[in-house]
């Protein structure tokens, strides 16, 4: 049962003969009425002041969990982020790798074929060279034949044609022709 102050000041006590003084007995009830009356506004107020903090501290526990929620997000997104530039990260590198590989193939057959270019052109600079000294060659027996031949038909120094002078001869010198 629930007193209110309103009952503790309407409580009428019997009046007995030895009894209490009336006046003090009711002095008393209203001062006890009194403080009743303002322990229940105290109450009241704490109690609306709790639904108040209750709703609150609800609030604060919608918003802590939409936090959560959000962070869990974060880090889920942040760990797919992760991941996917690692795998990013991965294809380039593989990428740059068989790049890398092709252009070192190619480097390899370029060299190779400039290689063989090479052996291909100093073969011919060494078959000309022998075909130059084949032709030197040849012309020298050319010139040696002709020198002999000349010297077999050179006309004897008795044999001078009149008004002809010592040295003069019918052969050429090289340095004339």
């Amino acid at each position: 049962m629930r007193i209110t102050p309103l009952d503790i000041r309407r409580q009428h006590f019997r009046k007995t003969m030895r009894g209490y003084d009336n006046s003090e007995v009711e002095a008393f009830l209203e001062m006890v009425a009194s403080a009743w009356e303002e322990l229940v506004e105290n109450l009241e107020k704490t109690e609306r002041e709790l639904t108040v903090l209750r709703a609150r501290a609800s609030d604060f526990d919608r918003m802590e969990g939409a936090v959560r929620d959000v962070l869990v997000q974060q880090q889920q997104s942040a760990a797919k982020a992760r991941k996917e530039a690692d795998k990013e990260a991965e294809l380039i590198v593989m990428d740059a790798e068989i790049k890398a590989s092709n252009l070192v193939a190619e480097a390899r057959d370029r060299v190779r074929v400039l290689t063989e270019t090479i052996r291909e052109l100093q073969d011919r600079r060494l078959s000309v060279l022998a075909q130059i000294r084949s032709f030197i060659d040849s012309q020298g027996k050319v010139i040696d034949v002709e020198e002999e031949r000349i010297r077999a038909e050179l006309i004897p120094d008795a044999e001078k044609l009149p008004g002809e002078e010592d040295g003069d001869s019918p052969m050429l010198e090289l340095t004339e022709l």
